[in-house]
């Protein structure tokens, strides 16, 4: 290790001389870490939008594709319209049925006998013993156990309380039952969560699933069990039954709430004009919101004098002016990039390509949607409302087809082609932005999947490769500017001993 002498003799401040000689030798050294933050800035900016292109893909276009968005219909009911309830599914077929009710679905159920007596739901099983409202005999041990049909039984302690009962007994799936105590006379009433007939009737049904002595004489008194009934009523004057009071019938979901009492529910099954036209609204928003963000960074203005500050820069300047100068700086990083510029090309191209549908060729013309003036830079815009809404209700599965039509072809290449007649515009956007993501990927290493804007980047990928091959580069820099410094503090160390030795001799003779 070089002991650094400052200037005792010579009264010169070695440190900033070194400093000032030193500066020159470092600008190859500034130069790579230059060079290294502008890379880490590119990445950066590529992560950015990576997850705006991600998020595009598998929320937004998987969202806008669903069969209950761009598919939609709508049950509307006239008639009696408290005694049914109806939502359409995309399957619903367009139509009209006509229902009666004539009697609800019920549950089995069973009820105390007789209740034991004012309770609270923090009472515990072993104080009701204490007290004579329950019997000792319901205890195995100190267990009280329900079985339950076909599964595990229910075991509680004896000081578990009441409400510990309740939810134990609602909350199993097997057990398969509604629990009640009334607080003020003790009454017990089960009720299976399952309508319509019990077993024995149609075996369709299983009569309540729990059994045990705290249901028994010593216990809650439950009396015989009341099988449930099915929903009697009648659909397009055809008599049935159900054994719920929901279900489904030609796609659409019923719900039946009361006996018709004369007067039928009319259920009228169409499609839903307003949904689709919401659901291709925001599909149009969200893609010139991806569009923009891609076009703004590929045409963003570019300052090469601003180039990024090394510490000793910033040392010299404000926090307000260090920002700004680096907003400068990494302005226009990926200005007409290649790999962004190509899925702009591509997005644009898939949408103005017409899609072959039962052998007619469609396009968003076809609806009333154009591309706009060249200000516009490739965004949808609707330009006739009416003709949109008119496409929709004259031929809603062309319209369907359109968006979300999916290709037979093998050939991957032609699968992922922007052109593909036979894909829907949905599909190809999505072909097209995973490519892109795979791009990106390759050559920042950011992910294929992931949103997240803090996600680490991937290991091997161009840009990550190009950092590593600086950092090496700017080690060796580093080490060689060492010593160099080194060097030039010997030099210094040299003179100013030389100097103390000139100046001792020169006392000697004074």
């Amino acid at each position: 290790m070089v002991t650094r002498i400052s200037g005792f003799s010579s009264g010169l401040d070695i440190d900033e001389l070194v400093k000032k000689m030193m500066s020159t030798q470092k600008a190859p050294l500034n130069k790579l870490n230059q060079q290294k933050t502008v890379i880490e800035w590119q990445r950066e900016q590529y992560r950015t939008l990576n997850s705006k292109l991600v998020d595009f893909r598998n929320n937004k276009l998987s969202t806008f594709g669903l069969s209950n968005s761009i598919g939609a219909k709508q049950a509307t009911i006239t008639g009696n319209s408290s005694a049914v309830t109806a939502t359409a599914s995309s399957s619903a077929v367009n139509g009209s049925m006509s229902i009666n009710v004539t009697s609800l679905a019920t549950a089995a159920n069973a009820k105390s006998t007789a209740g034991i007596g004012n309770v609270s739901m923090t009472d515990s099983i072993e104080s009701l013993i204490a007290s004579g409202k329950l019997d000792s005999s319901i205890l195995v041990g100190d267990k009280v156990t329900i079985d339950v049909a076909g599964a595990t039984p229910i075991e509680l302690n004896k000081s578990d309380t009441l409400g510990t009962l309740m939810s134990r007994l609602n909350n199993s799936k097997e057990a398969n039952v509604n629990a009640y105590i009334d607080s003020y006379t003790g009454t017990l009433v089960l009720t299976s969560k399952t309508t319509g007939k019990t077993a024995g009737v149609d075996n369709v049904v299983p009569p309540l699933n729990v059994s045990g002595a705290i249901f028994g004489a010593g216990g809650f008194k439950l009396g015989a069990t009341q099988d449930g009934a099915n929903a009697v009523l009648s659909i397009n004057g055809i008599a049935t039954e159900r054994s719920s009071n929901t279900f489904t019938e030609n796609g659409v979901t019923i719900t039946l709430n009361a006996a018709s009492l004369g007067t039928a529910s009319n259920i009228v099954v169409s499609t839903n004009t307003d949904k689709i036209m919401d659901t291709i609204k925001s599909f149009i928003s969200e893609y010139n919101s991806l569009i923009e963000g891609l076009n703004n960074k590929l045409s963003e203005e570019r300052y090469r004098k601003y180039t990024p500050l090394s510490t000793e820069q910033k040392d010299a300047m404000k926090d307000d002016e260090i920002k700004l100068w680096e907003e400068k700086a990494k302005s226009g990083l990926l200005r007409n990039d290649t790999t962004l510029s190509g899925i702009v090309s591509d997005m644009r191209l898939a949408s103005v390509t017409s899609v072959d549908i039962n052998g007619n060729k469609v396009n968003l013309s076809s609806f009333g949607i154009t591309t706009g003036d060249w200000t516009q830079r490739g965004k949808l815009v609707i330009a006739d409302d009416s003709k949109l809404r008119a496409a929709i209700e004259a031929d809603p599965d062309a319209v369907i087809k359109f968006f979300t039509q999916q290709t037979t072809e093998s050939d991957p290449k032609k699968k992922g082609s922007a052109t593909n007649p036979d894909n829907g515009l949905f599909n190809r956007l999505s072909n097209i932005v995973m490519t892109g993501l795979e791009r990106l990927a390759t050559k920042a290493g950011t992910s294929k999947y992931s949103t997240d804007v803090t996600s680490t980047f991937l290991a091997n990928s161009t840009m990550g490769e190009q950092l590593r091959t600086i950092d090496k580069k700017i080690d060796s820099a580093t080490l060689r500017l060492n010593m160099i410094e080194t060097r030039y503090y010997k030099q210094f160390t040299a003179m100013e001993k030389a100097m103390n030795r000139y100046n001792a001799q020169s006392s000697i003779f004074s």
